[in-house]
């Protein structure tokens, strides 16, 4: 059912995608600050999901339903409590739902440092609303290496009262039951109508937060002539529509692999390989005043994410690069999708990117690589290239089209392809891969030790030996 109507669902999406658009080019601009983790940095049950279910026998009606579709901004905050000794670095969550259900609705701005005064302008738009349905709102202070710090709690119901664009001064009550500060919320609501009115629960059509978490130490030691090394983390929404909620359906990881026996091997050798996969997992997504928040919506903001400063060397060069030879590596979990570019250098001394991106997770909802370039046999348009090239968890080929099924349900404009790791298309643009790899690494200048330096014979040989490795 769910991948009948997987076309109305895309267009619903893409709908309130091209409003954001709009609301944007008028001047209004959306400084989203996107995204902390639901419990702490830490932790594993950080889910966001969307639920656009639509009923089996629903025809698309024009007319309004009785339910609601809202548009909110958390605008900011007034006045709020001291987490720290002169100030706080709050962010804000928001759950429709019960924030302790991981199928509820949720929503994270980014963090604001310094400050009691915050200024998020991050929006939310729900669809089919329910009368009475209440937005349930933490304030909470972000701790770069510690457990985040609960400053206070706020509540909005939605409904008839809200038609219409209003603005409210929500009170903050602390764990005392005290009032302290204020949040300051914008809402838009309209009557459920079409695709919206037939969604058999409240949904929400995004857009899809992401934070880019810089690390300098690591791109001083791998990269020439560059000094930052970007991890990057996503907030996807649909995740249980397509993939389910029970992890028994999740990849889990290869008992073929002798990498990943060693990892997750109940003994103490794997509980430290373990342990050193969360310290580098930790580094490399800890938040930080140069980490980056805000929305994905289109296939050009990938782009833009992604290539930015690629594409406008190539303006101003007039030479093209190739992007379908820059590869990331990726994990989806539950609580999003988890990716950095694969630099062989940096990576060589991980016993594992995927488990690295996964945080150690055993079992993970897809993992492998991917490629966004322009594809002249798809007008030109954003494509994304994704395969399941993963050793450690191994996933099934035949999943591959719900992974196809849940980016074109997040990013309605963006081209997919989902191939297994064999497809003869896929594996000549992997021997193209190595061979500008390994004339990078021919050119590079002696590495730190740490990192190690690689000749042209030893990137090949690494590759090799990667696949190898996926044989299984």
């Amino acid at each position: 059912m769910f991948t009948a109507l997987h076309k109305s669902v895309s267009n619903l999406v893409h709908h309130h995608h091209r409003d954001k658009k709009t609301v944007d080019d008028s001047g209004d601009t959306n400084t989203d600050n996107g995204d902390t983790d639901r419990d702490n940095a830490a932790q594993d049950g950080d889910v966001q999901d969307a639920n656009l279910v639509l009923s089996p026998d629903s025809a698309v009606d024009t007319n309004p339903s009785c339910n609601w579709d809202f548009t909110i901004v958390f605008k900011g905050a007034k006045g709020l409590p001291r987490a720290d000794l002169l100030s706080s670095d709050p962010f804000l969550e928001a759950y429709l739902g019960p924030p302790e259900d991981k199928e509820s609705l949720s929503f994270v701005t980014g963090v604001q440092w310094a400050t009691l005064n915050p200024t998020w302008n991050a929006s939310w738009h729900l669809l089919n609303v329910t009368e009475g349905m209440m937005i349930k709102i933490l304030i909470k202070d972000k701790n770069k290496m510690m457990v985040d710090t609960y400053l206070g709690r706020a509540s909005l119901v939605l409904g008839a009262k809200l038609e219409g664009t209003q603005e409210h001064l929500l009170d903050i009550w602390k764990s005392n039951d005290h009032k302290h500060g204020h949040v300051i919320v914008e809402t838009t609501g309209t009557r459920s109508a079409g695709m919206s009115a037939a969604l058999t629960k409240a949904s929400t059509s995004g857009p899809c937060r992401y934070s880019r978490h810089t690390s300098y130490a690591a791109g001083v030691l791998t990269w020439e002539r560059r000094y930052e090394f970007y991890v990057y983390r996503v907030r996807l929404y649909h995740v249980f529509d397509v993939f389910g909620t029970d992890p028994r359906q999740y990849q889990h990881w290869n008992s073929n692999y002798d990498a990943a026996k060693r990892i997750f091997a109940d003994n103490l050798e794997g509980l430290n390989i373990r342990n050193a996969i969360h310290s580098q997992h930790s580094y490399l997504y800890r938040h930080g005043r140069n980490t980056i928040y805000d929305a994905l919506a289109t296939a050009e903001d990938w782009a833009n994410l992604l290539h930015g400063p690629r594409l406008k060397k190539q303006q101003s060069t007039q030479i093209e690069q190739d992007l379908k030879t820059v590869v990331f590596t990726y994990s989806i979990v539950p609580r999003g999708l988890y990716f950095s570019e694969t630099g062989t250098a940096f990576f060589q001394d991980f016993m594992s990117k995927h488990a690295m991106h996964a945080n150690r997770a055993q079992e993970v909802i897809y993992s492998g690589e991917f490629r966004l370039f322009r594809d002249p046999d798809h007008n030109n348009d954003w494509t994304l290239l994704i395969d399941n090239n993963s050793g450690t968890y191994a996933p099934k080929k035949e999943v591959l089209p719900k992974v196809k099924e849940l980016f074109e349900l997040n990013f309605p404009d963006l081209v997919v392809m989902a191939l297994d790791r064999e497809d003869p298309y896929l594996v000549e643009i992997k021997e193209q891969t190595k061979k500008i790899e390994a004339e990078v690494a021919a050119q590079q200048s002696q590495r730190l030790v740490l990192f190690g330096s690689k000749s042209q014979e030893e990137v090949h040989h690494v590759h090799e030996k990667e696949d190898e490795e996926c044989e299984t």
